[in-house]
């Protein structure tokens, strides 16, 4: 078994506080998710892939050998699916936090996959994966699956994006270098530049950027996902505007994210 090093030190002000995050509340329209968006080319992979420099991500990621309590909740979100993930992982400042939540896009919404950080880089049946303001897909050093993603230019319009715009460049989670050295995202936080890692900023706190992806899974679908909040929504709200939150009652590393399936 891998031993894990001490975790980055995580932003000051990043709230102690974890909020519960309680279980699916039940099933999602599939037709609310786009319709199950059928893949049009069939599957981009079926096999896993070797991860790159994996003992150096197992111990500089501070990779966990448990899985994470955190669940994820699913709300109905117009055409689409609202998630909201308890990222939590022990608190801001656990020097062994709890593994990342790993996930699976369904038509019944956001599913966890219940499996732990060690577990991760030798499975394709998740797709996405939460710890604090860390996100990560399944492919390149996260795990041996093909899950990519672009960020849309501009400021596209969530709601109006009904289909996927022109060719977008899709990128896997490479963020070590080929002598495996990690590849920060330059937020000062000593947290990994992931394929997502764009969805925040740090102006002394995690505040949203609104960046629009598109995500293609390993069985081919495509999605729309955006990041809305870290924090809950009166906290979010100051990070926003005054780039500061309080000590403490913020609902830090509670996720909430917007998605649907496109054609």
């Amino acid at each position: 078994m891998r031993s894990s090093p001490a975790s980055p030190v995580a932003a000051t002000g990043l709230a102690l506080l974890a909020l519960c995050a309680c279980g699916s509340e039940g099933p999602i329209d599939p037709a609310g998710a786009g319709g199950g968006g059928a893949p049009s080319a069939g599957p981009v992979c079926s096999e896993p892939t070797p991860v790159p420099c994996e003992d150096e991500v197992f111990q500089q990621m501070n990779l966990q050998a448990t899985v994470a309590p955190g669940e994820i909740r699913n709300e109905q979100d117009g055409a689409g699916v609202r998630s909201i993930v308890d990222a939590t992982a022990g608190g801001a400042f656990a020097s062994e936090p709890d593994a990342y939540v790993y996930a699976r896009f369904t038509d019944a919404g956001l599913e966890k996959v219940e499996i732990s950080d060690e577990e991760s880089l030798q499975s394709m049946a998740w797709d996405i994966a939460f710890r604090r303001y860390i996100v990560r897909i399944n492919s390149g050093h996260s795990g041996p699956s093909c899950v990519t993603a672009a960020r849309l230019p501009g400021a596209p319009d969530y709601d109006g994006l009904t289909e996927v715009p022109g060719e977008p460049r899709l990128r896997s989670d490479e963020y070590f270098t080929e002598s495996c050295e990690l590849i920060s995202d330059g937020s000062g936080l000593d947290s990994p530049a992931t394929a997502l890692s764009g969805y925040w900023t740090y102006p002394g706190c995690v505040k949203m950027s609104g960046f629009v992806y598109v995500l293609r899974l390993a069985d081919g679908r495509r999605l729309k996902l955006t990041v809305t909040s870290f924090y809950n929504e009166q906290t979010q709200a100051q990070c926003q505007e005054t780039g500061m939150v309080p000590m403490e009652d913020t609902g830090a590393a509670n996720l909430q994210l917007r998605w649907a399936f496109l054609p």
